[in-house]
Formats: structure tokens, sequence, C-alpha cells
């Protein structure tokens, strides 16, 4: 793994940030061949538990909702929201987002 992230880091001084992005996007269909159809789901749910934070690290309350803005109609498009059960997915917040402390 230390190999690995030594070559990312390489490749990030010397790709800008969108061709990395375009890079792990072509990778991504040879990754997702190699995940079982029942794991689908769980991994792709894990991948944004684990990752999310990281993505969104560093930006201000506005930002984020200046974001979550411009992504509700990405997701409108790729997932079945009438088929959603809102109830159940956010019956319970516990260590979801607090809107009383923003940025912490």
């Amino acid at each position: 793994m230390r190999w690995k992230l030594w070559f990312g880091r390489i490749l990030t001084r010397w790709l800008p940030p969108q061709e990395i992005v375009d890079l792990a996007a072509g990778v991504w269909p040879h990754i997702w061949k190699r995940i079982p159809q029942d794991q689908r789901v769980d991994f792709l749910k894990s991948v944004a538990q684990k990752h999310a934070g990281m993505l969104t690290a560093g930006l201000s309350h506005r930002e984020r909702v200046v974001l979550m803005n411009a992504l509700m109609p990405i997701a409108v498009r790729e997932f079945p929201l009438v088929e959603m059960d809102f109830l159940s997915a956010f019956a319970a917040p516990g260590e979801r987002y607090n809107p009383e402390h923003p940025d912490g």
C-alpha cells in the first residue's frame, strides 16, 4: 500500500486535479466489475460513509449549501426518488450533520 500512496502523490504533483479525477473515472469500470452484484450497494454506502467528510473538508456552511443544491438535480436524475423511504432514512439523525454547528 505504501508504494501505491507514494505513486498517487507523485501523480498529484504532475497532473491537474481534473485529469486525476478523469483517470479515476477511467479506472472505475474495472473496479466495478470486480465487486459482486449483491455487494455493490454496501460497497458504495461504505465508500460514501468513509470519504464524504474528506471530500467536503474545508467547505464552509454556505459552500456546503451551494454544493448540495448543485448535487440535487444529479441525485434526482440518478436515483428513483419516488421510491425512497425518507421517513426511514431520516427517522433518527444520530451523528448526521448538525445545523447548530455547521462547520464542526
